[in-house]
């Protein structure tokens, strides 16, 4: 296995990271929902130009994992999309990883620069969401302190998925 290069995204990275995010989606949720909803979330959450748009937003970062030039990995983070209410918090939006690569770090390395990042900023604390049922993604999250501190609806096309909210203080 050829060594894993980690660097901040570009509006060149966009259809790169569209196709992976929205093949990462469905490899691991897509049994989940009907087709339509699903459809209707990977064009409203991850099509190229939005993902071109986010990676230009003010306050928002993406950081890649890449394997011979192959995205295996992303991280997006920023301000709160979710409904918190701590000013100064940032959160982490999004964490996918490689089938191929689960277990060689990549994670780990990902969520580390993201910690880096908030803790640069100054943040009081990070926040996620994440789906009540991925208990291996849980499992990671807990592994660094977050806490669980509340829920929200995450919605998939008309499909209301039940998140939990998690929070670590920095």
């Amino acid at each position: 296995m050829s060594e894993i290069v980690y660097r901040d995204a570009t509006g060149e990275d966009a259809a790169a990271i569209a196709a992976f995010a929205a093949a990462t989606f469905v490899e691991t949720f897509g049994h989940l929902y009907p087709r339509e909803d699903l459809a209707a979330f990977l064009a409203a959450k991850y099509g190229e130009a939005i993902q071109r748009d986010e990676i230009g937003a003010a306050g928002a970062r993406y950081h890649l994992a890449l394997q011979d030039d192959r995205l295996v990995g992303y991280v997006m983070m920023g301000g709160l999309d979710i409904n918190v209410d701590e000013p100064g918090a940032l959160e982490l939006h999004r964490l996918y990883v490689d089938k191929d690569v689960k277990g060689a770090g990549v994670a780990q390395k990902l969520t580390d620069e993201v910690l880096l990042w908030a803790r640069g900023k100054g943040a009081p604390a990070l926040y996620l969401s994440v789906w009540e049922n991925n208990e291996r993604a849980q499992r990671f999250y807990k592994r660094y302190g977050f806490v669980h501190v509340g829920e929200h609806k995450f919605m998939v096309g008309s499909i209301a998925d039940r998140d939990f909210i998690w929070r670590l203080a920095l």
